[in-house]
């Protein structure tokens, strides 16, 4: 049910600085661009175009109008997303949608964080790559990781790194890795089917809380190796263009520069973990005063807040009006 429409400018300080922090695959759910769009012509004509745009990166046949599942018809979004991809590309479009409807509401980003393959729509954001590029890459992205990545998948775990390697070794499962540290005290584990059941088994055998995600086959794993080369060789014919504001990166540990390689960086994430505590609290000493889930859900700001605590997060898409959070 589509619920009302916010003005995020309102709920915030004249002097915020904001990073918009764009989630990667498996942490957001449908997303509702209309409740943004309900704000003004402005965004939603910023939409509407960045929906249009991303539409141009995808192939002609086998995918459905973004268009309609994102903005006409929103009820349609969970059906088109039982087609492998969907989710992906539908959840990439929403938050590049979302940085520019945020713009064009007055509320301007000082810095972007992508977790995992959300650097893709925060490097989009930053306006290193078009927006069609990006969905391109995406497009590549997920035929990569379902053909390389098959048979595998993503746990999370809500304890910390130390707490979820001790689950794998009771679980006597090495090909389990540590995928992302995304809180203190929320870290994802990825890897063969088999041994993930055992770990997310043993884990909750310790009274932890443990769940399967949505993302049916391996990333941010060793195992990966090759696929990140494959995928390199794909997306690095898009141009690069300079950075229009600061992208600090979960798996490289620090902001990119224009000297950077930054298809070479996207490709690394396929096999390196990626670290979101240190980096959110790089961006916050860096003069970040707000943390804005540009995307579905607030689940980066649940980990802004784990991380930071009395961070003041915005979520414009969950399930009640935005506000600012302490």
């Amino acid at each position: 049910m589509p619920f009302p429409a916010t003005h995020p400018a309102e709920e915030l300080k004249p002097d915020d600085v904001c990073a918009f922090l764009f989630a990667g695959t498996g942490s957001a759910g449908a997303p509702d661009l209309p409740a943004l769009a309900r704000t003004g012509p402005a965004a939603a004509r910023a939409a509407a175009d960045v929906v249009d745009a991303a539409q141009e990166g995808l192939p002609r046949d086998g995918w459905p109008s973004l268009r309609s599942i994102l903005l006409e018809d929103p009820g349609a979004y969970r059906a088109a997303a039982r087609t492998p991809g969907v989710a992906q590309l539908a959840g990439y479009t929403a938050s590049v949608a979302v940085d520019r409807m945020l713009r064009t509401a007055g509320v301007q980003p000082g810095y972007a964080v992508g977790q995992s393959f959300g650097e893709i729509a925060a490097l989009v954001s930053a306006g290193a790559f078009a927006i069609a590029d990006g969905a391109r890459m995406a497009v590549g992205l997920v035929g990569v990781l379902s053909r390389r990545g098959r048979g595998g998948g993503l746990g999370m775990l809500e304890t910390g790194e130390d707490a979820t390697r001790a689950c794998i070794e009771a679980a006597a499962a090495p090909q389990v890795a540590v995928a992302c540290l995304n809180a203190p005290t929320v870290t994802v584990v990825s890897g063969p089917d088999g041994p993930l059941e055992q770990v997310l088994d043993a884990a909750r055998g310790r009274g932890v809380r443990a769940v399967r995600l949505a993302v049916p086959y391996l990333s941010h794993h060793p195992a990966m190796a090759g696929a990140d080369d494959e995928w390199y060789a794909m997306i690095r014919r898009f141009p690069q263009r300079p950075l229009e504001l600061p992208v600090h990166s979960p798996v490289r540990g620090r902001a990119y520069h224009d000297g950077d390689d930054l298809h070479r960086a996207l490709a690394d994430c396929i096999v390196k973990p990626v670290r979101l505590p240190q980096t959110l609290r790089a961006v916050h000493q860096a003069g970040a005063t707000v943390f804005a889930e540009a995307g579905a859900g607030d689940a980066l700001c649940q980990c802004a807040r784990l991380t930071l605590p009395g961070a003041r997060t915005l979520a414009p898409l969950r399930d009640r009006p935005a506000r600012p959070r302490a």
